[in-house]
């Protein structure tokens, strides 16, 4: 019988992979566990590091390549689908488990109560860019009580890397197929406010895992194109959860609220013009900031005295 299902899934992650793999097998742990890997068509050698790894610890690792690109929430049920675990716990190929008794702890929260749909735990957060380490991040909302958890949570502003979760209730309560056919390149978000809507779930507060900070990981991609996307995405998913299971007037005045502040720091930054015009007049309270970014989003010269300031 497996317990855990270390479900890793990996795109163009050679850089990384092999750390992160190093991380998971220096786990202590008392129960069994299996390594499923998932690679979205990597064109680097992230395939070929998993393989030489699979090949050393064969009864571990359950590698699969998928015929084509999924995407990160297609290849995430695709690999889940190949999990054979009592339990989730997810990992991308560039984290890394920070305690050899990471997955230990986990899974002893995880066992305690069948009514837990997760378990989620600190992070430090590593800028590669100048090999800084700013230790337990999240510890604000992993502290949380649970209402003031759901909040972070629903607003977006939740670190999903230290989760472990429950196979039984993701099968229940995630329609992965409507995700799909949304087009959604976020799983996370899904994944968590339908568990916490229909779940119980519990935080350790302790720091377990290292989320790298660096330029190729998809949520800091600097292009104005690409934090539109993301930021758009976001907004249909907050649209569609609202709908569903009708978030508190607060929340969702502030995730709008923020939504356009963020819009407009992109227009000033970028300096698009309608895209600043149009965010300064849909927010509802202005702060200086705001005026400042909306005056670098129309004037050039304004941005670059920002950028310099």
């Amino acid at each position: 019988m497996i317990d855990l299902s270390v479900h890793l899934i990996t795109y163009n992650n050679e850089k990384y992979i092999e750390d992160t793999l190093q991380s998971i097998l220096k786990q202590k742990v008392d129960f069994n566990y299996e390594i499923v890997v998932g690679d979205d068509c990597s064109t680097d050698d992230t395939l070929k590091i998993v393989n030489t790894y699979q090949s050393r610890f064969p009864h571990l690792f359950k590698v699969e390549k998928n015929k084509q690109k999924l995407g990160i929430l297609g290849n995430f049920k695709a690999t889940l689908e190949r999990c054979q675990g009592e339990f989730i716990f997810d990992i991308a190929g560039d984290d890394l488990l920070k305690k050899e008794n990471s997955l230990q702890k986990m899974v002893d929260v995880l066992k305690s109560d069948a009514s837990l749909g997760f378990v989620d735990s600190g992070v430090d957060f590593l800028y590669e860019k100048n090999n800084i380490i700013k230790p337990f991040k999240n510890k604000e909302v992993i502290q949380a009580n649970k209402e003031e958890y759901k909040k972070h949570l629903f607003l977006g502003k939740l670190t999903p890397i230290g989760i472990c979760f429950s196979k039984k209730h993701l099968n229940k309560f995630v329609d992965f197929d409507t995700y799909l056919n949304m087009n959604l390149t976020i799983e996370d978000y899904p994944i968590l406010v339908d568990l916490a809507m229909n779940t119980n779930f519990t935080t350790i507060n302790e720091s377990l895992h290292i989320y790298r900070v660096h330029d190729y990981s998809y949520s800091h991609i600097k292009s104005f194109e690409s934090h539109f996307f993301l930021k758009n995405q976001m907004k249909n998913l907050f649209d569609f959860f609202n709908k569903k299971y009708n978030y508190d007037s607060s929340i969702n005045e502030k995730f709008n609220n923020d939504y356009y502040k963020e819009l407009l720091f992109l227009a000033g930054y970028f300096e698009k013009k309608e895209i600043g015009v149009e965010s300064f007049k849909k927010l509802k309270s202005k702060s200086i900031k705001d005026y400042i970014h909306f005056a670098a989003s129309q004037n050039k010269l304004i941005r670059n005295l920002v950028s310099i300031l």
